[in-house]
């Protein structure tokens, strides 16, 4: 074989080589751009699931959030606490980034109680949708539904409460001077129910008529016959008063009138209103706050007492009348003047500025309305650790 035969094989080998490697490179080739397209399909299916599981997460807080404000203690609660989908919808307002499902809802959440209240053998969401155990745990599920994609999750939930603990045993203090008038009606700031502690009443003044205490029945502490009268933010700290005035704030039953707001009509539970000094506030005629209306009418078992603030300065005058009746804790900067009519208050009654009981209402102290109050009101739901878990969606 001459030099240019040697020559032309070798070339023609080198060409099948080169032939060779370039099918190679377009197998190689297609194959990565299958691949390539399998990972981008990939990451957006993973994109999408990450979207609903950050929705379905929302839901988990927006339901967790709505159990805070109306946990659920009775088979038909007062007000439902059902899940704000429009709000939860409005964080995830970009529909080409969180588009939503073809059909059935963009968000969702459920509760349920922790017992097997239905009698299947296990707890589900087909238990009942209230604490029906009384043992402050419930379970909620949240899910969203991004385009093609759901995610949900469950998790079991504690009630806290709002510290509500408010000193027992005082019947009435009054931060000034008390008028009050003898006669035939007297007393009439009286003990209804002492649980055996001890009852007291406070004036950090002077009394018209000292008679207007049944002081057989409690101990009476009048400034101007030289008793100890404690400042009033030592018997009731005014961190206790913030917290009260933070949770009505968050139960939408805080009234500023000072800046807009109409004075309410419906002074029960946990009500806080601010007024203008030496405004004239009235607490209605022939009615029932916190418990049944009626001249001879007394706290039932099953009545819930409140808690009532009224602020704004020492001028403003609260006005009663009737046969109005209130159970509870009734706090103000101000003064109680004007009652007419036979009304009463059931529980603790406290004027920074000044009383005037030479009308006939009546002040009675019941313990009830104080430990009552304690356990009343939720502060937050939080999580049970280690119960967080991913679950099928539905």
């Amino acid at each position: 074989m001459d030099h240019h035969e040697r020559f032309r094989n070798e070339a023609g080998a080198t060409l099948l080589i080169v032939i060779g490697i370039i099918a190679a490179l377009a197998v190689m080739a297609s194959t990565l751009v299958f691949v390539i397209g399998n990972m981008q399909a990939n990451t957006a299916d993973t994109r999408v699931r990450d979207k609903a599981s950050g929705v379905g997460e929302a839901a988990m807080d927006g339901q967790m959030y709505q159990l805070a404000l109306n946990w659920p203690d009775t088979a038909t609660p007062t007000t439902v606490p059902a899940l704000d989908a429009t709000r939860i919808g409005l964080q995830f307002s970009d529909t080409s980034e969180f588009p939503r499902p073809a059909s059935g809802s963009f968000v969702a959440a459920t509760y349920y109680d922790d017992s097997d209240t239905n009698g299947d053998g296990v707890v589900t969401a087909a238990d009942a949708q209230w604490d029906a155990n009384d043992n402050d745990l419930m379970y909620v599920e949240g899910q969203g539904n991004v385009g093609k994609r759901s995610a949900r999750f469950q998790a079991k939930v504690k009630r806290t409460y709002v510290n509500t603990t408010f000193p027992k045993g005082i019947a009435v203090y009054d931060g000034g001077n008390m008028a009050s008038n003898g006669g035939g009606n007297n007393p009439k700031i009286t003990v209804y129910f002492d649980d055996g502690g001890g009852v007291s009443s406070y004036v950090n003044g002077s009394v018209t008529t000292s008679e207007v205490f049944d002081s057989q029945s409690m101990d009476v502490n009048i400034a101007a016959n030289g008793d100890t009268i404690p400042p009033i933010d030592t018997l009731i700290p005014q961190s206790l008063i913030r917290q009260v005035i933070a949770m009505a704030k968050g139960m939408g039953r805080y009234y500023d009138v000072t800046q807009g707001a109409s004075m309410p009509t419906d002074f029960s539970g946990v009500c806080v209103i601010k007024v203008h000094d030496g405004t004239t506030v009235s607490l209605g005629n022939n009615g029932g706050i916190n418990m049944g209306a009626g001249p001879s009418t007394v706290p039932q078992a099953s009545d819930k007492p409140g808690i009532l603030i009224i602020l704004g300065g020492p001028h403003v005058q609260i006005d009663i009348g009737g046969n109005q009746n209130f159970y509870g804790v009734m706090y103000t900067d101000g003064q109680l003047v004007e009652a007419h009519g036979n009304p009463c208050f059931y529980g603790m009654v406290v004027c920074k500025s000044f009383m005037d009981m030479r009308g006939t209402a009546d002040i009675k102290y019941d313990a009830t309305a104080i430990t009552k109050l304690a356990d009343r009101w939720t502060l937050s739901v939080v999580l049970v650790p280690n119960t967080w878990r991913e679950i099928r969606p539905q």
